[in-house]
């Protein structure tokens, strides 16, 4: 049924019909936050030991298996995206592995003797998402224009993680500390992107694809900033 019929025949304007969207769209990704940081607070306590071992035993299983669930769930969204459960079961594939990823993470930097670190980053990637969500559902200005410049940013980093995982020694010192602290200034404008996308562009049925964006820009926004203080950490020790 058309909008416009909608709002003739049940009284629902354009602007409840948006709320509507907006709410299931933070909904969704309010689940999807609070499973990883339920994942990622067991694997700095009973889970940690497993998953270690299992990170370091079969590595190849781990970044394999990570990888082709990433890709299977993006692809059950993107296909299924309109067709119910299977957008759902993507989405939930998705936020699993993902919240894998960052249990294991978690529970090696625990190992270390660096969970503060993993607390500091949490608390400074939600007052970073709830300020700048604030700030775009507030703000007046067109921010579509991020879109362009965005994609080459997160391509120039997805470049540089290429070239780490052959030259472990760029990611150090200066170089590996400027990176992180682009890559968290990268996915900031990106949840403000993607905010004012939600707000204004996307389409009512996309909300499945609005909280895999809003959810990926607050996961890689926690572990840039996570890097970054394992950096400062770092130099603070080394001084």
């Amino acid at each position: 049924m058309a909008v416009c019929d909608l709002e003739r025949g049940h009284g629902i304007s354009r602007e409840q019909i948006r709320l509507g969207f907006i709410r299931k769209v933070y909904g969704i990704v309010s689940t999807q936050v609070t499973v990883t940081a339920l994942v990622a607070a067991l694997a700095c306590g009973p889970l940690q030991s497993p998953m270690i071992t299992f990170a370091m035993n079969w590595p190849n299983c781990f970044h394999w298996g990570s990888l082709l669930a990433n890709g299977l769930a993006l692809f059950l969204c993107h296909t299924g995206k309109n067709h119910y459960p299977v957008n759902f079961y993507g989405l939930c594939v998705l936020t699993a592995a993902i919240a894998l990823d960052v249990g294991i993470l978690s529970a090696m930097i625990s190992a270390a003797g660096l969970g503060a670190l993993l607390v500091q980053a949490a608390v400074l990637t939600a007052l970073l998402v709830l300020g700048l969500t604030i700030y775009t559902f507030r703000s007046k200005r067109d921010f579509s224009l991020l879109g362009a410049a965005l994609w080459q940013a997160s391509f120039g980093l997805f470049g540089f993680g290429l070239l780490c995982t052959i030259f472990p020694s760029l990611n150090t010192s200066f170089m590996g500390f400027a990176v992180s602290f682009l890559g968290a200034g990268v996915f900031c404008c990106y949840l403000v992107f993607d905010t004012w996308r939600i707000a204004h562009e996307l389409e009512v049925d996309d909300f499945i694809e609005g909280a895999i964006q809003l959810y990926m820009d607050i996961v890689n926004m926690f572990v840039y900033l996570l890097d970054l203080l394992m950096q400062l950490s770092k130099d603070r020790r080394d001084g």
